[in-house]
This record gives structure tokens, sequence and C-alpha cells, in this order.
């Protein structure tokens, strides 16, 4: 029975071990929205130059990941970049892999064991962010800062560990731990996907392994359950989403749980705790276990993918047959480019916010040559049409503008923007509404059999194309902000000068008398 000092020791132990764990968690994410801020153009620049070489796609995922230090924020990337038909199955395949590899690099800093330095720099950081107006110097204090609140996390967890080798109970549980592989790679992988963080649970196994709590194969073993658990990141962001983000989630979790396996006898014949020793300076105790660890972690993600990547198209021909694609991959009928996975990164649901709106536009132009069509023809079937496309709009008009008001945390550039975008949505559903109002009075006409002049007709006609083409010009103009097509911009002379003469004929036809 525990007496009263051994509670409160115990106590001052799990204090200890939340609050740090807490302060890792913490500086991570927040290590990684900083870095995302000053990085996010390079990201969306490298991104966009994807091509289906397996080898470039590695290497890019392995420095967007190593940029932004979290691979889960790279696959939720990807997964956003799926649904919204940017990247394909085969490109996100390749990209995940260089993640996994770019992901390691977090355990490598956190081996340089600068623990001594972290509230000199939490104090720079803090410094940095609330006595500087510039933002770049802001972020970079918001680096310092977190930086600073790994290592203390860290640091705090390393020193409240160590007296857990004076409880037998404790003790006992490690021992049992260490002659169970199994065991570890699921402790690994169940701790990952609590914290939903792969760095944070290999820097708490650092802090173990410093602690002398766990031997260094225990810790091998472990890790493979840690890159196993990183990969229900996928999995959630892919809920609700297309086909190949599924895919890409499968194809996540078939790279981890097939490299755990042939690692499990690799670790357990001792290959390869005598590869990293020998590829180690120091040895498996003290201030290098560290090292030790982060080696370990960086050599799995090499080698599986060295493994990988000859046969990776074989592989996405498997799960592309095992999950086959559906007819309809939209989240809803209106919406093509809006996912809230890219919510973590607002400059990407900023660009598909405008690419949404360009689609947006395009309807709106669809809607009129419908009603022009419908009304000069006396088609009915395209005067039906039109109330179904309005009612496509309508819900454009909501979901994009939810989805703005859902983008947080931007640059002062992007925030100028977000009320013109919301502006110009609601003037693109106010162009279908009108369509709805002259659908309505074509099947009035239609029904009352009424019909115009010939010269009603011809002026009715001559409004329709200047309506028609100052549509299209618009939708043009619109592709600029998603293209950054110079030439389109030259397009905005055009549309003004075809308003100027709309003005004229609305002047000019009221006027005359039109004969029923």
């Amino acid at each position: 029975m525990m007496n009263m000092g051994g509670f409160v020791l115990f106590k001052d132990i799990i204090f200890g071990i939340i609050g740090g764990l807490g302060l890792f968690i913490f500086g991570m994410k927040y290590l990684s929205e900083g870095l995302q801020k000053i990085a996010s153009n390079k990201i969306k620049n490298i991104m966009a130059k994807v091509t289906n070489n397996n080898f470039i796609g590695v290497l890019l995922g392995t420095f967007v990941t190593t940029i932004i230090q979290s691979s889960s924020v790279t696959t939720v990337i990807l997964i956003g970049f799926i649904n919204s038909g940017i990247l394909t199955f085969l490109q996100s395949a390749s990209i995940v892999l260089g993640a996994n590899i770019g992901t390691t690099i977090t355990a490598q800093i956190i081996a340089f064991n600068i623990s001594v330095y972290s509230l000199p720099m939490v104090g720079i950081g803090i410094f940095l962010m609330l006595f500087f107006k510039k933002e770049k110097i802001k972020i970079i204090g918001q680096i310092i800062f977190s930086t600073g609140m790994i290592f203390l996390g860290l640091e705090i967890m390393s020193q409240v560990l160590k007296p857990f080798r004076d409880i037998p109970q404790i003790m006992k549980f490690f021992v049992i731990l260490s002659k169970s592989p199994l065991l570890c790679i699921f402790c690994g992988f169940f701790f990952t996907i609590i914290i939903q963080s792969s760095s944070a649970s290999i820097g708490t196994l650092i802090a173990l392994a410093s602690s002398e709590l766990i031997g260094f194969e225990s810790a091998l073993y472990i890790l493979l359950g840690d890159n196993i658990g990183t990969t229900i990141t996928a999995w959630i962001a892919s809920i609700g989403g297309r086909t190949s983000a599924k895919r890409l989630a499968t194809f996540h979790s078939f790279f981890n749980v097939i490299g755990a396996i042939y690692f499990t006898f690799l670790i357990t014949s001792g290959f390869y705790s005598k590869f990293i020793d020998y590829m180690t300076p120091g040895d498996f105790s003290g201030k290098s276990i560290a090292r030790y660890i982060a080696n370990a972690h960086t050599f799995f993600n090499i080698i599986n993918t060295m493994i990988f990547l000859p046969f990776i198209n074989f592989f996405v021909r498997v799960i592309e047959k095992l999950i086959p694609e559906k007819e309809n991959e939209y989240l809803s009928n209106s919406v093509k480019y809006l996912q809230d996975s890219l919510l973590e990164t607002p400059e990407f649901a900023f660009e598909n916010a405008k690419k949404e709106i360009s689609e947006m536009a395009k309807m709106s132009n669809n809607i009129l040559k419908l009603i022009f069509e419908g009304f000069l023809d006396k088609d009915v079937d395209k005067i039906k049409k039109v109330f179904i496309i309005e009612d496509e709009i309508d819900k454009l008009q909501h979901d994009i503008t939810l989805y703005l008001s859902k983008i947080v945390n931007v640059s002062n550039e992007i925030s100028s923007s977000l009320p013109v975008l919301i502006h110009s949505i609601n003037d693109i559903e106010r162009i279908s509404d009108h369509a709805v109002n002259i659908a309505e009075i074509s099947e009035k006409m239609l029904d009352l059999n009424i019909t115009f002049s010939a010269e009603a007709l011809d002026d009715l006609k001559q409004v329709f194309e200047v309506i028609s083409k100052m549509s299209y010009l618009t939708d043009n103009v619109f592709e600029y902000y998603t293209t950054k097509d110079l030439h389109k911009l030259n397009e905005i002379n055009e549309i003004l000068d075809l308003e100027k003469k709309m003005n004229t004929y609305q002047k000019e036809f009221f006027d005359n008398i039109w004969v029923l």
C-alpha cells in the first residue's frame, strides 16, 4: 500500500508528465504553424510543380515536411489537394513516402539535447512576439519560442520520469514490456493515436529511454508502433472526401504496416540494433540514446521508402482495385474545391475558395445562356434547367461564404481580400436570381401564348448578346485570380465599355413601344 510520501511523489511525477507532454505538443504545433506562415507560398509553388516522377515526389515530400515539421500537416494538405482534383493518387503516394522521411528531422533536432537553452529561447521568443510590430520578426519569435517549449517539455518529462526507477510496480511493467515486442508496438501505436502526433510520441519515447526506464531494443519496437499510429491522421482527413483520398490513407497505412512487419524480424535478429550502433557514435545508454532513437527512426523510413519506391505503381494499382472509383466524387452537387482539411493551411484554403468562386461564375454564365435561349426559342426544357442550376448556385453562395468565414490567421493581404470575395459571391448569386425571374415570366408567356413583335425580339437579342459577352469576359477575369494570367486583366476595360453600351440600350429600348 502506498504511503502519503509515495502518493505525493507519484502525483508529482504524473503532473510533470502531463505538463511536460503538454508543453512539448504545444511547442510542436506552434512551431509548425510558424514555419507554415513563412513557407506557405513556397509550399504552394512546390506542390504546383509536382510531376509524375515518383523519385521527385519523394524529394518534394521530404523537403516540404522538413520545412513545416509535420507529416500530419503534409498529409492533410495532400488529402485536400486530392479532393480538389489538384493532385492524383499516384502523385500523392510518392509525396507521402517523402513525408515519412521528412518528419524524422524532428527527432534528429531533439537529439541535439539543448534543453539547457530552452528557457532563454522561450524568453527571447516572447520578447520578439510582444515588442515588435513587424510580422516577420513576430513569426521568428514564434519559432524560437515554440522550439524552446519543445525542449522545456522534453526536459521536464526526462526529469520527472527518473523517480519511476524507484517504484517496483512501474519497473515491473517496463520489464514485462521489454519482453514483448507486440506489446511495445501496440503501446507506440495506441499512444500516437491518442496524442495525434508521432513527433510527440517519439519525444516521449526519448524521455523514457533517457531516464533508463526502457532499453534501446524496446524503443525500436515502440518506434514501429509510432509509425503505424501516425497514419490515423490521413484516415481522419479522408472522411467525407473523394475515393482518391481514401486510397492515399490506405497506402499510408499499408506502407507503415508492411515496414513494421519486416523490421520486427530485423530487430528480433539483432541486425538492426547492430546497424544503428555502427552508424551512431557513442553507446546505447546516457545522452547518446536520443541520437540512437532518432537515427533508428530516420533509417526505418529511408529504408522502407527505398524498398517501396520501385514498386509504387504496382501498389497504387492494387489499392485502386481494392477501392474502386465512385461516380460522384464531390462533397455535394454544388461543391468542387472546398475542403475543410485545407483550413489548417489558410493560404491553400483561400486559393481553393477563389477557384470555387470561378466555378460559380461559370455556372452563372451558363444559366444566362440557358435562359436567353429558352426565352427566344420558347424551349421549356431549357427554362426548367434554369431553376435547377439556380438552386446549385444558392448552395454555392452559402457554402463558399461559410468556408471563407472559417479561414483565420491569414496575412493582411488575404484578410483585405475576403470582403471583396464575399461581395462578388453575392453579385454572382444575384445574376442567377434575375435569370429565375426571367424564367418565371417566360413560363407565364408560354402558358398564355404571349408573343413579342419581330422588332422587340431583335432588340432583346442585342441585349442578350451584350450581357452574354459581359458574362463571358467576367468569367475570364475571375480566372485571373486563380491563374494570374495577366492577359485576362485586359478584358476589364472591354467589360466597362459593354456596360456603357448596355446603359444606352436600356434607355433606347425603354422608350420604344413594344407590340404584344
